[in-house]
Order: structure tokens, then sequence, then C-alpha cells
């Protein structure tokens, strides 16, 4: 059976539970009712799900019937949705207020469920499974982890791991590919500032925490210019910062929080001891105490370099030369799926929905951004494409 055949006879239908998903968007740990809609696609496809345990999400095995020893390939999909109001204006807009699926993972959603029906129709053609993870949670950074704590790698191990994620500045019809660094980590920096409060016209009587805070947010600033090597990147950004109740009043503390992100492991911890550093000593000499508290996030998502080439070419296959962007830099954003990279090999591609509206490159987690709904067989061709390559290797 032709992939591309095989896919577009059920494309209409993808398109339809991507647009039920997407009026009826749920928040990370809250996607029940995405996990119903889930469940019940694959049991009409005759794939049986696995009973992990799992709040929501879930996870399902394609046993292939040829004979043989094969191997395991896990594929995941993320399925939660964002605190952000939908403004596309699209007619199967978002129908919750405040939550919309601005990421689109409801693509991601919608692609995996029609490559799984597609290799479920395939089962005699390959030996293997093919694990099917439709993941919760991932914008807050914890489903990965849920999903490993209940056996997303276990029972069989797989022996790699595939995922995507819609990529606005890659045409619809096309795939993105980055190999080696492709997302940056992401942790998570609070930065307590302590002083000796007192009145605003006495400031030799006290330790002025907002003046030190001023001066640290200067100092941080140059640990990614002077510390960190050309050929290196990384992004430290404070978003919030907060003390004081008064004009004429000069507060006992100030509370700093950022975020570092760094497309490299080793970087990413050397940046973290030198946040340490620079705000212990910074606050010091202006007589000052800082309480740096780090709650780490997500670690550098590192693509496989061999198996992105084989990606690329069984993308080629189904969709013909001049289809797969190569991406010439990582993404600053971050990714849980970096997580299973941890103990299985794998890689994440990237899926074409930008079009000649411009309301499509606005961007992700703005509610403004349209997606061209061309990426969900686009997607869908290139994961059971390569499912079947891997599995025929």
């Amino acid at each position: 059976m032709e992939i591309m055949k095989a896919i577009e006879r059920y494309t209409d239908h993808a398109i339809e539970l991507r647009r039920e998903i997407h009026r009826s968007p749920e928040l990370s740990g809250n996607e029940h009712d995405t996990t119903k809609l889930i469940r019940r696609e694959l049991e009409q496809y005759g794939i049986q799900v696995r009973e992990s345990g799992l709040e929501t999400g879930l996870i399902a095995d394609i046993n292939g019937k040829k004979p043989g020893k094969g191997r395991m390939i896990a594929v995941r999909a993320d399925i939660d949705a964002l605190p952000v109001e939908e403004k596309t204006g699209e007619e199967f807009a978002s129908c919750v207020p405040g939550v919309s699926h601005a990421c689109g993972h409801d693509m991601h959603t919608a692609a995996l469920l029609l490559a799984a029906r597609v290799l479920k129709e395939m089962e005699d053609d390959f030996c293997g499974t093919v694990r099917l993870m439709f993941q919760p949670a991932e914008e807050k950074g914890d489903g990965a982890r849920a999903m490993i704590a209940h056996g997303a790698l276990e029972n069989p191990r797989p022996d790699a791991v595939l995922g995507i994620h819609t990529w606005p500045d890659t045409p619809a019809g096309m795939i993105g590919v980055k190999p080696g660094p492709s997302h940056a980590s992401s942790d998570t920096i609070t930065i307590l500032v302590r002083g000796k409060g007192g009145h605003g016209a006495h400031p030799y009587r006290c330790v002025d925490p907002i003046m030190a805070s001023a001066y640290l947010l200067t100092q941080l600033q140059t640990l990614v210019s002077r510390e960190l090597p050309m050929t290196e990147s990384a992004v430290l950004t404070f978003g919030t910062i907060h003390g004081g109740t008064a004009a004429n009043v000069i507060p006992d503390e100030v509370k700093l929080q950022g975020t570092l992100r760094c497309l490299n492991a080793d970087w990413r911890e050397k940046l973290l001891a030198s946040v340490r550093r620079v705000s212990e000593e910074c606050c010091l000499a202006m007589r000052a105490e800082a309480e740096v508290t780090v709650k780490e996030g997500m670690p550098p998502l590192v693509n496989d370099t061999e198996m992105i080439e084989k990606l690329a070419a069984s993308a080629e296959k189904v969709l013909g030369p001049d289809h797969v962007h190569r991406l010439q830099t990582a993404s600053p954003g971050s990714d849980d799926f970096a997580f299973y990279l941890e103990q299985v090999p794998g890689i994440l591609f990237r899926m074409g929905t930008g079009n000649d509206d411009p309301a499509t490159h606005i961007g992700l987690h703005n509610g403004g951004n349209r997606f061209d709904e061309r990426g969900i067989p686009t997607g869908a061709a290139v994961m059971a494409q390569y499912i079947l390559d891997y599995l025929s290797e």
C-alpha cells in the first residue's frame, strides 16, 4: 500500500478530528475529553490501548504481523493547550474562554492518529512494534516524565523515539529538520535580594535591595556576552521583578524571576553556577544578600544526526524532492520531548504550517497564529514512512 494514497483517504477525517480538539482545548493535566477522543479513535481503528494508570494521555501499541524479530519505535504527540485567548477568527475557534491550541498540539494529535490508522492497516507489512504516546502536560514540562513514570519506555524498551512539532517558519507541505541541538533547555531562576528597609529620605541607614537588584540585572546580562564562547548560544531573560510598597519607602527585599535557555548541557550547568556567583557577589558588594533558587526545567533537545538524515530520506519518498527544509538554527524554545532522548536515541522534526497568510507566521504561543492544516497529512505521511523504513532495517 502506498503511504500517501492511504493518508489521503483519511485526511478529511483527521482534519475533522483536529477541529473537534481545537474547539475544546484543555490545559495541562486536564485533557480528559481529549484523551477520550483519542481512545475512541484508536479503538475504532482496532488498536488496543495499554492500561497505564495515566489520568490523562494514553499509550498504545501496534504490533507488526510480518515474521521476524523486529524492533520497537515510540512516537509522541502532545495533547495539551495553553492559557491563551484565541484571536484567529477561525470558524472552529476555541469555545473555552482564555484557552486555545496556540502551540498546535491539536495538529500533532490529529497527525499521529492519522499515521496510526494507516500503520494499523499495514501491520502485515512490518515486523516489530510501534508505540503510540499521546502525552499530556507538555506545556508545564511534566508530561514526558509522567509518561516515563507510567511505563512509556518499558515492556519492552523502545529502540528509538520520534516526535513532531508545528513550525510556522516552514511552508505547509514540507517538514523541517535540524540535526544535533534542536531546542534549548529551560530553567526557572528565582533570586531573592535581601537588604534593610527604611525611610526613602535616609538611604544611608538602609541597605537598598532595589538598587542592588538594578545593578545585578545588568551584571547578569554579561554572562552570555563575556562567559559564553561565540560558538555557543544562550538566552537569559528576567520577566518579573517585585519589591516595594511606596515611593518613599526602601523595602527589605526584592524578588526577581527569569529563565535560562541553553543548547549545550555543559554550558547550562556552567551558566547556572555563574548566575549564583554573580548574584551573591554583586549583592554582597552593595551590602545586600542574594538567595538563588533554580527550578530545573527541560534539558536541551539534541537530535540523533544519523536518524535525522534517514527521516529526511523517508520524507523525500512520500513528499517528493525539495520538500525537506533543512533548518540552519535551533529553536530557543524548549520541549519536554528532550526527557525521552535522555534515555532513548531519537529525533523531533518540524511540521510546516506556514503559507501566504501572514497570520500563519505570527508565531507559536500567540492567540492569533493560524496553522495550515496541510501539515497534518504531511506530518502523518512522514511519520508513517519513516517508521516503516526504520522497522524494515
